[in-house]
């Protein structure tokens, strides 16, 4: 165990920042899904505004 210990902890910082990474990416892809979604939904609310439909009359 004694020899395992020193490269167990000069992998700890590695290991901390690609779960950072991991975190930090899967954020920015779930914002940009959900972006997506709330734009199309805006885009067809407007575009049936537009149509003279109301989306509340569907």
């Amino acid at each position: 165990m004694e020899t395992v210990l020193p490269y167990v902890l000069a992998l700890l910082p590695t290991l901390g920042v690609t779960w950072l990474f991991f975190v930090i990416i899967r954020n920015i892809v779930e914002g940009d899904r959900r972006e997506r979604i709330a734009m199309a939904k805006w885009e067809a609310e407007r575009d049936a505004e537009a149509a003279g439909n109301s989306p509340e009359q569907n």
